[in-house]
């Protein structure tokens, strides 16, 4: 209807049905216009569609190759112009649109097609066909990834899409790449997986993302806790990807550690779910703020009113609802520093306090360059911040190691930091060791596969890389922390890589740490499910509290 009276207005428009279909099996219309230069070397196509359940502007202009840069200019300035003309009759379409319910109009009705599904996979199918949106927040190692894909082949075979864009950890591709093609069988539905980190690390791979989405695409946010950010270079990005296309999904197994979280993750699907149209607004009406500057959240307020807008979209699944695993038996062992470290720790630590105390503001990169100096210590190695050389201070951890039974089958370690990777190989021995960090990208998917071939008896990464949406690694069900991160969602993603779908032994998840404070305090946090960034921040707030903070450590 809104196609239709728009037609009324304008001379020469044409009202067309494309070969793509919505949940009723309707032709999806568009409605093209004359606009913009049409000759030999150019020829423009202008239409409006209605796209994430709005009026929609799209404008393309081909040409020849090497004028590519000139036609993707000139595509989006007569954008802007057709925009801008017709502000007043897309504003009226908002607003009869608005005479509807949001979940009404974000409604679908695809018939899922699946095969080999377990039960709650299959319920997470129907969920998500039934709405054109849809937040998946499901504990690691239940199977996300086969549902979603289901997905995918469910909205291709009835028309809705042709292609699929997916955003997920760097880490995480090739994973992602081969549950495609375990579980699509449909060679005609066009795939692209892109790393989520190189939306704000590569302007060119942010535009070749951009420019490929459209309305026949379907959009997957895996791991979506990492565009929480409002302001973050990749979340915007990613955003301004997300409102090209109606279908979209995020999924993760940690959605949130504060509610403001939900902001920029339900924004993703639909920035009219949560009613607020940008950050300050979610921030008015459902936080608290005060603090010495008034920016700091001390509280939350209309929850309730909060939970009941993001339900329709939402579907949740804890793993001990669907899975039956194993038992997971928590064995903490600690050390003393050597000597070394604690003569270096204490000096960095006293350095820190002595800073706070004679300068009015410490920059936080500098207060956080400290505490990392004073982890690295205490995991055995001193980097230099200005040589940038590294001293190897020696660790009594490798005597734990002798309490536990890392060497009676597979072991997983993960680490904090890369040197200690190193530390450990030497210590395991190499050729014993499959090692998955950001230094061997080329080469750790088959560092990876070794292990899960039971080629390699010891699997070494580090949090950041092998964390995060690996299947297989539940071939061992000993994982052993060398050391702690500052952020408590790590630790969680790390135990998932064991506690899943396909785990069969009691697993043993072991913690090694020094006596250092700042261990200590990472414990207490991870017992609080606090992560020691979080408290950090906190404590920067008020100077007083920053200095009792540093001497606890």
């Amino acid at each position: 209807m809104v196609l239709e009276e728009l037609q009324k207005r304008l001379f020469n428009a044409t009202l067309e049905e494309t070969d793509l279909y919505n949940s009723k099996g309707h032709r999806i219309s568009r409605l093209y216009i004359n606009y913009g230069v049409r000759n030999r070397k150019y020829y423009t196509k202008a239409w409006f569609e209605v796209v994430n359940d709005r009026l929609t502007v799209f404008v393309n202009v081909a040409a020849k190759k090497k004028d590519q840069g000139y036609a993707r200019y000139t595509a989006e300035r007569y954008k802007r112009e057709i925009e801008k003309q017709f502000f007043e009759i897309i504003n009226d379409c908002e607003l009869e649109r608005r005479k509807v319910p949001l979940h009404v109009r974000l409604r679908d009705d695809v018939p899922p097609v699946h095969e080999g599904s377990m039960l709650h996979q299959a319920e997470a199918l129907r969920f998500m066909c039934s709405m054109k949106v849809s937040a998946f927040f499901a504990d690691g190692g239940i199977g996300k990834s086969k549902p979603v894909i289901d997905l995918c082949v469910s909205r291709f075979l009835v028309g809705q899409i042709k292609k699929v864009l997916v955003f997920c950890p760097v880490s995480n591709t090739g994973n992602f790449w081969q549950q495609i093609r375990t579980w699509c069988k449909h060679p005609g539905l066009e795939w692209k997986v892109v790393g989520t980190e190189s939306m704000s690390s590569s302007s060119v791979t942010a535009m070749e993302a951009y420019h490929y989405v459209d309305s026949e695409t379907q959009l997957i946010i895996d791991e979506s806790f990492m565009v929480k950010s409002p302001i973050s270079k990749r979340s915007r990005y990613i955003f301004y990807c997300a409102n090209k296309t109606s279908f979209k999904v995020v999924m993760t197994g940690t959605p949130i550690e504060h509610t403001k979280d939900f902001y920029m993750q339900y924004a993703m699907l639909s920035e009219l779910i949560t009613e607020c149209h940008n950050y300050h607004r979610f921030e008015r009406k459902f936080m608290i703020m005060g603090g010495a500057g008034g920016d700091e959240v001390i509280g939350y307020k209309n929850l309730d009113y909060l939970v009941g807008l993001l339900e329709p979209y939402t579907f949740q699944l804890k793993k001990e609802d669907c899975l039956e695993l194993p038992s997971k038996e928590f064995i903490e062992l600690e050390c003393d520093l050597t000597d070394r470290q604690y003569d270096l720790y204490q000096e960095q630590k006293e350095s820190l306090i002595r800073l706070i105390a004679s300068e009015d503001m410490v920059p936080v990169h500098q207060i956080f360059g400290y505490l990392t100096r004073m982890h690295q210590i205490a995991c055995g190695f001193y980097k230099n911040s200005l040589t940038g050389e590294i001293e190897e201070l020696g660790t009594n951890k490798f005597d734990l190691l002798e309490q536990t039974d890392y060497e009676d089958g597979q072991t997983i370690f993960f680490c904090k930091y890369l040197h200690e990777i190193e530390l450990l190989s030497r210590y395991l021995g190499p050729s014993k060791c499959a090692v998955f960090t950001g230094r061997n990208r080329a080469t750790r998917a088959e560092e990876m596969d070794l292990f899960r071939r039971q080629e390699r008896q010891f699997f070494l990464s580090t949090m950041g890389s092998g964390g995060v949406g690996h299947n297989g690694l539940e071939a061992s069900s000993r994982l052993l922390f060398w050391s702690s991160s500052f952020i408590m969602i790590h630790r969680e993603q790390c135990i998932w890589r064991v506690d899943r779908l396909g785990q069969l032994r009691p697993m043993e998840i072991i913690d090694t740490r020094t006596r250092a404070g700042i261990d200590a305090k990472i414990r207490k946090n991870v017992a609080r499910k606090i992560g020691l960034a979080e408290e950090f921040r906190t404590a920067m707030r008020d100077k007083t509290k920053l200095k009792h903070f540093v001497e606890s450590l």
